[in-house]
This record gives C-alpha cells, structure tokens and sequence, in this order.
C-alpha cells in the first residue's frame, strides 16, 4: 500500500511540475528587448583624397567626389583645402582632416 501511496504522489507530483515551470539558475536574465537610443550612431566621415587644380577643388568625401556647397546625406560640404574638408552637420561646422596612410581609409584605397 504504501508503496502505490508513493507511486500516486510521485505521478502527480511529476504531472505538476512540467518542463515550463523549471527554471535554469545558471541562465542568465532574458532582455524583453535591445536599449535603442534616440540617435542613429553615425560614424565620422572620412577624407580619402583631396585634388586641387587652379580654382577648382574636389574631395573623396565618404567615397564620394564632392564640390564645396555638395552635401552627402546630413553633411553639406563647405570648403575644401589642401588638409581636409570644412562641413557643416547639425548646424555645427566641423573640419575632417585628409586621412593618411593607416587611418581609416577605404579598403579600396589602402590597397
């Protein structure tokens, strides 16, 4: 008898205590979802060359030739010197120096 007793209690115990209700103490927490932030993370662009010739000035500008007064996606192009790429973004002017040899140039480029 007692032993039918036991083998009730274990049956029922079992049926109650289902794969679902078991929880992995060494499992680390669930994220209901990824933190967002209120920017897009934009990276900074890159001068990869810079011609000049009389008047006229052209840089690659986030792999794009552009003229002053272009603008590439939220950057408007202000002036071009020999040393880098004066441009406005959010209202801010900003200067991006011309990258040199092991900065981050394109691959294309470095090659």
């Amino acid at each position: 008898m007692k032993a039918v007793t036991l083998l009730v209690l274990t049956a029922l115990f079992a049926a109650c205590a289902t794969a679902a209700d078991l929880r992995d103490p060494t499992r680390p927490p669930e994220v209901a979802a990824p933190a967002k932030h209120h920017e897009q993370h934009l990276s900074l662009p890159v001068v990869s060359a810079i011609f000049i010739s009389g008047s006229r000035r052209v840089a690659i500008f986030n792999e794009q030739p552009v003229h002053e007064g272009d603008s590439v996606g939220v950057y408007h192009i202000e002036t071009i010197t020999a040393s880098g790429v004066h441009y406005r973004s959010a209202g801010l002017l900003v200067f991006a120096a011309l990258a040199t040899a092991g900065e981050s140039m394109p691959d294309f480029i470095r090659n």
